[in-house]
């Protein structure tokens, strides 16, 4: 049996995800990644209760970093009994 697959007709009209080219980079997600290097050489500078509170800064910044890269799900939001 030969197979057969069907690809697409025609280009969509518009672009999916977030409109940007393949290879543009990300800049949402760099921003935060930037903070969390800056962040990450100070707290490797000080000591003390100033290194912990970078520490846990540079946790939040990769984070959000992380909700950048991951898929907007509707979660429990869409959750109807």
């Amino acid at each position: 049996m030969p197979f057969v697959a069907y690809v697409h007709a025609r280009e969509p009209d518009e672009p999916e995800g977030d409109g940007r080219a393949p290879w543009e980079p990300n800049w949402r997600f760099w921003r935060w990644i930037a903070a969390a290097v800056v962040l990450t050489y100070g707290a490797d500078r000080v000591d003390g209760a100033l290194q912990y509170l970078l520490v846990m800064i540079v946790f939040a910044l990769c984070c959000r970093a992380a909700v950048e890269l991951l898929p907007d799900g509707e979660g429990l939001r869409e959750w109807r009994q």
